[in-house]
């Protein structure tokens, strides 16, 4: 979807609704769809999701008000991190217990667990936290306040876990603290386990009840074995091919120098993900891989990054920012960067000119310890072969932005600079890799990069830099050290006292954040859609439409029931901090709330419902096509197929939906019109969607039948599977006013 940025004289009638809402759904082909190509997602929202046109984003000029984040704005604190799924199944699959793990227990709400880094601490209490019957588990920073975990900010049954926890927070644990601690999350049947270095120094009185020490870590050749067999369970289902890699003498040596070591299963785990990568890349040469681990691991690393000569270090640091981009892109940035750094100087008579042929791919990429690999591409002109760059270690981007960070303080401002101009790159992916290199600065130095890079950029009148912005702010906000404070400016941006630009990226950012704290950013999204200043529904759209693509059943189902709420036309209070809330409001005042956060709930629930598809082909039958997100999603939850009946039940009949939900609802039929399962699931979602609505059971009946009435009909099978399900028992024909 496209933004608008036209000033909004008042409040619109139903027909300026529905016309702004026409206008926003188009039902066309995205010239830019596809231009890169995952094979991890699930589902795609196409390019308008997360990006818009620039030259259709203007913003009016506003006056950006001052504000404090030490002031006390916020009606509630952040919610801890939700660990990543990717964590989350490795430690139920992929988890190989150490000795004494069985004795160990959850008995008192709180246990502390005292490791070495390494040693496989962290999956060891996650495990723990999920064996113990917890549905989710949370990150708490480091050093946060354990006083500050009271019942009422604790969910129930929610594992709470503490990695590396401070020595300043297990100062704060007195036997009083601790019966606290265990009292409040009795109450919400939660758990907490915090990881401890062994030489930090606790009470002795806590130890019998509440502290054990992790026993001898697993084998390195066996932690290796079960996360290959997990990565490559697709590729190689009956695992001989793992069988034929743990049998290989260079695998069997790299076990061997990891054997006795005290962080073995991290590094054997890390070994997995390089071996398996590299067998999914078709690049599978274990003298090489066994190489790059001996340069790079450990103290290694420091010497190997500080050793490369300028080009090879701007093309290492160039490819950390833009891993899995085509090399010609990687090298070109790698270019402006060593200009940055060393602007070129013209020679002086007589001088030699540097020789253009020189620097020989082959030899940069052994250098810099990368490999390149073809990938297909769906490009606006179709499917088309890319030849990618990446490490041989993924971790390697990460580690090489810290060093550079950390031990270059001089090439700050000129790496900062280089990435601005990156964040205006003509491609899109570029400028989502300049961002994201951004936000890991942030993590380590966040008020720095905040002020002088993340704040210009959403507070600029260009979209393109606002997207950049709330891209950025994606690392710092899932780190535990500064998502509290990356999360309370965004909160702080997203309130009507704020700039409309700020306002307008912190909607960009929570599309991207929700899954962090959903109910953090539905509550944002209700407040915003009230703007009668600046129309900001057509980018809450868009982050809505993200939340489902990249979020999991249960943010989806949290998303769509907020929709469901929001159309309902109900009152919802304004955030703490806000103007709005300081102030009297009429009756008309909070009619036009209500309208507005209805006009948005069908506007945001029809641009996922036309935005949202699979990747690929549902499942492996013949005739299997992608199906649109809410129809798979619907399809796999009861629960979630409810709401959407019910959104598609109002969006059908209300005057401002009805047209651009009956151009969606016919778009969906025409996607599955050969897919017999598709078209199974879609009508029994139709029906659903009528039952008991008499006006919206007329419209569908009418555009099932325009579906099948021409000689070339779009979806005549499709058309007659809904008119079917339409006549089963339980689809009333009675009336109840809609």
């Amino acid at each position: 979807m496209t933004e608008a940025g036209v000033k909004d004289a008042g409040p619109r009638t139903d027909e300026q609704f529905a016309e702004a809402l026409a206008e926003g759904i188009r039902i066309e082909p995205d010239p830019e769809a596809g231009e890169t190509f995952s094979t991890h997602a699930v589902m795609t929202g196409g390019t308008r999701i997360d990006e818009v046109s620039a030259e259709r984003d203007v913003i009016l000029r506003d006056k950006i008000v001052n504000y404090s984040l030490s002031e006390k704005t916020r009606g509630r604190e952040p919610a801890p991190l939700t660990m990543s799924r990717e964590l989350v199944e490795a430690a139920r699959h992929a988890f190989i217990p150490p000795s004494g793990f069985g004795e160990m227990s959850i008995r008192h709400h709180i246990l502390i667990i005292r490791v070495g880094r390494g040693r496989g601490g962290g999956t060891a209490a996650t495990r723990l936290l999920l064996d113990s019957g917890v549905g989710t588990v949370k990150e708490l920073a480091p050093d946060v306040a354990l006083r500050r975990l009271t019942a009422e900010r604790l969910e129930p049954r929610v594992g709470y876990l503490l990695r590396n926890a401070a020595a300043s927070v297990i100062d704060e644990l007195t036997e009083f603290e601790i019966a606290r601690l265990c009292e409040s999350l009795g109450e919400r049947d939660s758990r907490l386990v915090l990881t401890v270095d062994p030489r930090v120094r606790f009470p002795e009185s806590l130890l019998d009840r509440y502290a054990a020490d992790v026993g001898e870590p697993p084998a390195a050749g066996d932690v290796l074995s079960i996360h290959l067999r997990r990565r490559l369970q697709e590729r190689d289902p009956d695992g001989r091919r793992v069988e034929e890699i743990l049998e290989h003498p260079t695998v069997l040596e790299m076990l061997a120098s990891s054997a006795d070591r005290n962080d073995r299963v991290a590094r054997a785990a890390s070994f997995a993900r390089i071996i398996a990568d590299a067998e999914q890349a078709g690049d599978f040469d274990l003298a090489k891989i066994a190489e790059a681990l001996k340069r790079i691991t450990g103290a290694s690393f420091d010497g190997w990054f500080d050793g490369l000569e300028l080009g090879d270090r701007c093309f290492a640091i160039a490819l950390a920012t833009l891993t899995g981009y085509s090399y010609e892109i990687v090298s070109e940035a790698a270019t402006r960067l060593e200009e940055e750094l060393l602007p070129p100087v013209a020679p002086a008579p007589g001088e030699q000119r540097p020789d253009p042929f020189r620097i020989r791919r082959t030899e940069r990429l052994a250098t810099v310890l990368a490999r390149v690999s073809s990938h297909p591409v769906l490009t606006r002109y179709g499917v088309t072969p890319m030849e990618v760059v990446t490490f041989i270690d993924p971790s390697l981007s990460r580690q090489i932005l810290d060093r550079v960070w950390s031990e270059y303080p001089e090439t700050r401002p000129k790496l900062l600079q280089w990435l601005r101009g990156l964040a205006r790159h003509p491609v899109r992916d570029v400028r989502r890799g300049a961002a994201n290199s951004v936000g890991v600065f942030a993590v380590q130095a966040f008020d720095y990069v905040r002020r002088f890079v993340i704040e210009p950029w959403a507070v600029s009148a260009d979209a393109v830099d606002r997207q950049a912005a709330a891209m950025a702010l994606i690392s710092p906000a899932q780190d535990a050290s500064v998502s509290h404070a990356t999360r309370q400016m965004l909160w702080e941006w997203h309130l009507d006292r704020s700039a409309v630009q700020l306002r307008n990226t912190a909607v960009r950012a929570y599309g991207h954040l929700g899954h962090v704290d959903i109910d953090e950013a539905l509550d944002a999204f209700a407040h915003l859609a009230t703007e009668n200043r600046y129309n900001l529904s057509q980018v809450i759209a868009n982050s809505i439409t993200l939340i489902i693509v990249n979020g999991d059943e249960q943010v989806g189902l949290e998303t769509v029931r907020r929709l469901r709420l929001w159309a309902g036309s109900p009152d919802v209070d304004p955030p703490v901090g806000s103007i709005r809330a300081h102030r009297e409001s009429t009756w008309q005042d909070d009619e036009a709330d209500r309208r507005a956060r209805m006009f948005v709930a069908f506007f945001a629930f029809l641009t996922a419902a036309a935005d949202a598809k699979l990747v690929r082909p549902v499942d492996d039958r013949p005739d299997a096509t992608a199906w649109y997100g809410l129809l798979w999603l619907a399809h796999r939850s009861a629960d979630i197929a409810e709401v959407i009946a019910d959104l598609w039940g109002e969006a059908l009949v209300n005057p401002v939906s009805h047209e651009a939900a009956s151009d969606v609802l016919t778009v969906w039929a025409i996607s599955i019109e050969t897919d017999s399962l598709g078209r199974e699931a879609f009508a029994r979602l139709v029906a659903a969607a009528v039952r008991h609505r008499r006006r919206a059971r007329v419209t569908v009946t009418k555009l099932a039948r325009s579906w099948s009435a021409r000689s070339d009909a779009d979806a005549p099978l499709a058309a007659a599977a809904v008119l079917a399900a339409l006549t089963e028992p339980g689809i009333s024909t009675e009336s109840n006013g809609q």
